[in-house]
């Protein structure tokens, strides 16, 4: 399952992503892993949610992006929870670009079962067709 939290810049999505990682942690079963482009939520997140960088991992693209979240979850059969924070700037593309990702992670979801939060840099009636399912 994916779920998007959306809004224009400023809007308080991380804030939202932040929180909701770390409501999730209270009570998770397995890990919750926090993906950013850089380290600055390192003591917003509490402890128990791993967080990565994933700028540390040289990701250029959409095909990169999925093979390091396959990777992830092939070596952590524990994941119960993905939080991705800034896709765009992590990828550096439009999210009208990202389709490929989303595509990505439901089959990964569908596979681990594991579950994804994604924000994304828009207003509701700006978001691309194919993310709308994600509301």
């Amino acid at each position: 399952m994916i779920n998007l939290i959306y809004g224009g810049k400023g809007s308080g999505k991380t804030a939202a992503i932040v929180a909701l990682a770390n409501d999730n942690s209270k009570t998770a079963k397995g890990f919750h892993i926090y993906i950013d482009k850089s380290k600055s939520r390192m003591h917003d997140l509490n402890h128990e949610v791993k967080l990565v960088d994933a700028k540390e991992y040289s990701i250029n693209d959409a095909k990169e992006f999925i093979a390091f979240i396959k990777g992830m979850v092939a070596v952590n059969y524990d994941i119960e929870k993905i939080y991705i924070d800034n896709l765009c700037k992590i990828v550096v593309g439009e999210l009208i670009e990202l389709e490929n990702i989303f595509t990505g992670l439901e089959e990964i979801s569908a596979l681990t079962g594991v579950d994804f939060v994604v924000t994304a840099n828009a207003e509701k009636d700006e978001l691309p067709a194919f993310l709308r399912k994600y509301l």
